[in-house]
């Protein structure tokens, strides 16, 4: 796995925020206003959203003054998502990459994890149809897409390719997964990423390219993880048990493995998730990463005792650990900015 280190711009910006605000308190002359600012604790609106100029511009002839949450978001979703699911132009490319860090940003600068309700939807089905980019953010595998995280979305023979920095990702995941049905639909598209690259791994195969798609898999579905972990839990029973309410509802058919295997693999995956009983935050869907490789190894008629079945389960269940301990860090640093340097 890549070392998924916070970058040196992402400090540099929450050094900014940390200096804005300071300035701030210098103007206003500090009081009950001073503290409301270091603390943090506005309560998620779409004002600064839209006044942001780099998100006007990526919004282009969709922007409006006056613009309310739901129509603000309905224009990034929008603006970033075209006919073809999956395949995006340059211009929506970025105008996904410019969304993703303006609310990142405005997250940041409230030290509050949550966004407007009505900005939660629009902008999960905006990344959903990113899921190939996001997959390849919270993985780490791709290096090009930290190489590129600041540069933008760039073109690779005819598809469009769109980075970001993982920590604004886990960010805005975290945001828009207050509704259980967009957390579930995020999971969900992480997971068919996953069976699509566990498909492609041909019989026999050892080393890294049999145990690299899962280990993959297995640290994005650490960040998913700790995302979950991350709900307050004052609601949070009701919470999962709606988000498997969601996948239980949008569940179809099984495909067999022999004929669509990527397919089998997620759906196999969404139905035993569904039919899961217990919403117990320890438990709620943490064994995925050794789920997806029981469904995978048995659809390859691979013995579950085998020892590189043992040992890849292993891997994979300690590489979720690691994505799910950068992403508990990094929201953490969402919430207390000035103790993360």
């Amino acid at each position: 796995m890549n070392d998924t280190t916070p970058s040196p711009t992402p400090r540099t910006r929450r050094t900014r925020l940390i200096g804005a605000a300071v300035a701030a308190l210098v103007l206003i002359g500090g009081g009950a206003v001073a503290y409301a600012l270091l603390d943090g604790e506005d309560t998620p609106g779409c004002a600064a959203l839209a006044s942001d100029p780099a998100l006007r511009r990526s919004l282009g002839d969709a922007y409006r003054e006056g613009m309310d949450c739901g129509a603000l978001g309905a224009a990034i979703r929008d603006a970033a998502t075209g006919p073809e699911p999956g395949r995006h132009t340059l211009a929506e490319a970025r105008a996904l990459h410019t969304a993703l860090t303006t609310v990142a940003e405005d997250i940041e600068r409230r030290r509050n994890p949550g966004i407007a309700p009505d900005l939660r939807a629009p902008l999960a089905a905006a990344l959903t149809d990113y899921a190939a980019d996001t997959y390849e953010v919270l993985t780490g595998v791709n290096g090009e897409y930290t190489h590129r995280e600041d540069d933008g979305p760039w073109r690779d023979a005819g598809t469009v390719r769109t980075p970001a920095r993982v920590n604004d990702l886990v960010t805005v995941v975290r945001a828009v997964s207050e509704d259980p049905a967009a957390y579930a639909d995020l999971r969900a598209a992480h997971v068919r990423q996953c069976a699509a690259r566990l498909a492609e791994v041909p019989a026999r195969t050892t080393g890294a390219r049999y145990t690299g798609p899962a280990r993959g898999c297995a640290a994005g579905l650490g960040r998913f993880d700790a995302v979950a972990a991350d709900i307050p839990e004052s609601w949070a029973g009701q919470w999962r048990t709606d988000v498997l309410r969601h996948l239980a509802d949008t569940a179809g058919s099984t495909p067999p493995y022999a004929t669509d295997p990527a397919g089998h693999l997620a759906s196999r995956w969404r139905h035993l998730a569904a039919d899961r009983t217990d919403t117990d935050a320890p438990r709620f869907l943490g064994d995925d990463s050794t789920r997806l490789i029981d469904l995978w190894t048995t659809a390859r008629h691979e013995p579950s005792d085998a020892a590189p079945v043992k040992e890849l389960k292993a891997e994979a269940a300690a590489d979720a650990g690691t994505g799910a301990a950068e992403t508990r860090k990094a929201l953490a640093c969402t919430r207390r900015p000035a103790e993360c340097g």
